[in-house]
C-alpha cells in the first residue's frame, strides 16, 4: 500500500498539472501572489527563493520565462488581498485529495528554502484551511 502511495506522489511530482485550466490568467496571477507572498513573508529575498517561484510556476502552469517574469513584477507591485488569492487558487485547484495534498507539499518546499519562519507558516495555514476548510474544525475538538 506505502509504495502506491509513493508511486502516486511520484506520479505527481513528474506530471505537475495540479490545475484545471493553468492557462487562465486570474489563476496564474493568484498563484504567483501566493507564491510571492511565501518568498517574501520574511523581508528577505534572494536568487534561490526567486528560483523556486519561478519553478513552480513554470511546472504548475507550463509558463515561459517571460511570463514568470511579468507576474513575479506584478505579484511585487500588488497589495492584493492574500485570501482572495488563495480562493482562487482553490477555485483551479484540481478536486482529488492527493493533487489537494501535493499542492501543500510543494508550499511547504517554497516555505523550507532558507529555513521556517513563523510568517510563512501563517501562509501555509491560511492555505490548508482554504484547500481543506474541514481542519479548522478540528482544532476545536478536544481529544
Amino acid at each position: 500500500m506505502f509504495a502506491t502511495i509513493k508511486h502516486w506522489f511520484d506520479s505527481l511530482e513528474q506530471q505537475g498539472h495540479l490545475f484545471e485550466h493553468p492557462e487562465d490568467h486570474g489563476l496564474q496571477a493568484a498563484l504567483a501572489s501566493v507564491l510571492y507572498h511565501v518568498i517574501s513573508a520574511d523581508h528577505h529575498l534572494d536568487a534561490r527563493k526567486k528560483h523556486e517561484f519561478a519553478r513552480l510556476l513554470k511546472q504548475e502552469l507550463q509558463l515561459d520565462d517571460a511570463r514568470v517574469d511579468d507576474l513575479y513584477r506584478s505579484a511585487r507591485a500588488s497589495s492584493g488581498d492574500l485570501h482572495a488569492d488563495l480562493h482562487t487558487v482553490n477555485f483551479y485547484l484540481k478536486r482529488k485529495p492527493l493533487v489537494r495534498l501535493e499542492f501543500m507539499r510543494r508550499l511547504l518546499q517554497l516555505i523550507d528554502v532558507e529555513g521556517t519562519y513563523p510568517e510563512e507558516l501563517d501562509i501555509f495555514y491560511a492555505a490548508l484551511h482554504e484547500v481543506f476548510p474541514e481542519v479548522k474544525d478540528l482544532r476545536d475538538e478536544s481529544i
